[in-house]
């Protein structure tokens, strides 16, 4: 505090000006944040002092230009960006820039940002921001990379990539339930320090995924019938503002932003610590079958009873991989009971099954999440996602894997097909609700969630690979909706860019979403300087 003082008093000429100078705007930010990393913040304003002239010269630059270039905002942002962090951007002579052009999951997301910063905390990602909004630039936020959209987690030389990769803060708050964590960490090492605590966090059922991208686009966890989406248990948001001003959001303070993060994706602010309700941790039984998908009709009879009998035991998720040639389903109980729950019966009497996964286990969420990390092929592609949701009826995951099957044999490109069917009990949407809910606006019943995915090689194939893609969705939804089983909801996490997601919400939740918007900011940095997403412009 003494430091803090000191420095009020010796800033306070700075305060009194304009604050033309974008160096004194930087100062402010940094200046306004010092509480909480008071001698990182100290060292910042003594940098940021030291190289004011030329941040305010590279400023100037833009200004006096009459019609600067996306590209040249970029680089000019990027400059600016080096001279504050000249330890924390990489640009293209950088030997490390041909590592973050690669992070992404998909290699349709392998972007030549002009830069690539690389905050350590949030008050450099504030500091960051603001240069990138004084510079008018583009720029995308990226957490683990996992989005396979181009330009959602990633940008070209238009932009500046803000890389939060490097803020891993993992700790407990004093009741030992509450767990604190940066946007730089993935689910596997989520599950490890929760589980050392001896509690267990809501979290991403591909362990090697970012937290930011999947807790914003409310995440489906491990067991959602006892807790809801992985969303309804955070309890508070550190958000980085457009006017880089840093606040929090909770059911008390900011209660609207709080309300709309949970499901809203990037459209309010960079979230950078999420403070999350733990639970005990659970001691669960799992295995994973492999079925002949020549079985389907018997498969999915099998499904749909077992999501019948979901609807009285929240203990029970499952899930469905299937390939033209083999399902694959995973049989999670959230107990260790001492012969397989019965509720499995309808799949554990199916006679196709060829192989197994993952053995029957008692276990935990963290060595489940590693026994699937173990199985599942790992290797570099360019992919896309899409998404719906339906109503439980075997007689249409029938007719659509039949349809499936035509594509697959359709298909013009050398490239992998495959999809998902999710179960959703209906307690996933109560445990939600009774939790404070979130915005995804979903209907209390059980429902299946859809993803289909194409994994392909050749940057040739793009439009075809998205075409497939899209072909699945709309043959999907025009037959679901010609029956009553299609739901309006669409999932963020598995969403392709060609679909819109925050209106499947409803309308109540957009028209908070548009009022918190413009609340939070008014400016619209979010809709108009950020590269691409799941953003309100588009609706």
């Amino acid at each position: 505090m003494a430091k803090r003082s000191l420095l009020l008093s010796f800033l306070a000429p700075f305060f009194s000006q304009s604050f033309a100078l974008l160096s004194h705007d930087l100062i402010d930010v940094v200046f306004h944040a010092l509480a909480p990393e008071a001698d990182s913040s100290i060292n910042s304003i003594d940098h940021i002092t030291e190289v004011a002239d030329q941040i305010n010269a590279a400023a100037a630059s833009i200004s006096n230009s009459s019609a600067p270039t996306p590209e040249q905002r970029a680089s000019i942002s990027c400059a600016i960006e080096s001279l504050v962090f000249p330890e924390s951007v990489t640009t293209a002579s950088s030997s490390q820039y041909e590592v973050d052009v690669t992070i992404n999951w998909s290699e349709t997301c392998w972007l030549p940002a002009a830069c690539f910063v690389h905050p350590q905390n949030t008050i450099e990602v504030a500091v960051a921001l603001k240069v990138i909004t004084a510079a008018k630039s583009k720029f995308a936020v990226r957490g683990g990379g996992h989005n396979p959209n181009p330009g959602y987690s990633s940008v070209d030389d238009v932009g500046v990539l803000i890389d939060l990769q490097l803020m891993k803060s993992l700790s407990f708050e004093s009741d030992g339930t509450i767990m604190r964590a940066g946007p730089g960490n993935r689910w596997l090492t989520m599950y490890e320090f929760s589980e050392a605590h001896g509690r267990l966090v809501k979290g991403g059922r591909t362990a090697t995924v970012g937290i930011p991208g999947y807790l914003l686009g409310a995440g489906m966890p491990y067991f959602p019938g006892l807790h809801g989406m992985a969303a309804d248990s955070i309890t508070n948001y550190e958000v980085v503002l457009a006017d880089s001003r840093i606040i929090n959001a909770n059911a008390n303070e900011n209660s609207e932003l709080f309300l709309s993060l949970k499901g809203g994706g990037l459209n309010f602010g960079i979230v950078t610590r999420f403070d999350i309700q733990t639970y005990p941790v659970i001691h669960a039984q799992y295995a994973v079958n492999v079925y002949d998908a020549a079985d389907y009709h018997n498969i999915f009879e099998a499904t749909k009873e077992v999501q019948r009998r979901m609807e009285s035991d929240n203990k029970v998720d499952t899930f469905l991989a299937i390939s033209p040639s083999t399902i694959s389903i995973g049989m999670l109980y959230a107990d260790t009971p001492a012969k397989p729950p019965t509720v499995f019966e309808p799949f554990l009497q199916l006679e196709s099954q060829v192989d197994t996964l993952i053995p029957l286990t008692n276990g935990t969420v963290l060595s489940l999440a590693e026994a699937l990390i173990e199985v599942m092929p790992t290797s570099n592609a360019r992919r896309i996602a899409t998404t719906t949701s339906t109503k439980v009826d075997s007689g249409l995951y029938e007719r659509q894997h039949e349809r499936f099957l035509q594509i697959v044999q359709d298909n013009q490109i050398n490239a992998g097909l495959s999809y998902n069917i999710q179960p959703v009990p209906s307690s996933m949407i109560r445990e939600g609700n009774t939790r404070g809910g979130n915005s995804c606006g979903l209907s209390e019943i059980p429902q299946t969630w859809w993803s289909f995915v194409v994994e392909w090689d050749d940057e040739a194939d793009d439009v075809t690979a998205q075409q497939t893609s899209n072909s699945f969705r709309e043959v999907l939804e025009t037959t679901a909706e010609e029956q009553d089983l299609l739901l309006r909801y669409r999932f963020m996490n598995h969403a392709s860019f060609m679909q819109t997601v925050l209106d499947s919400y409803g309308p109540e939740n957009v028209e908070r979403f548009r009022s918190v918007s413009a609340t939070y900011d008014p400016e619209g940095v979010f809709q108009e300087l950020q590269n691409d997403g799941f953003l309100l412009r588009k609706l």
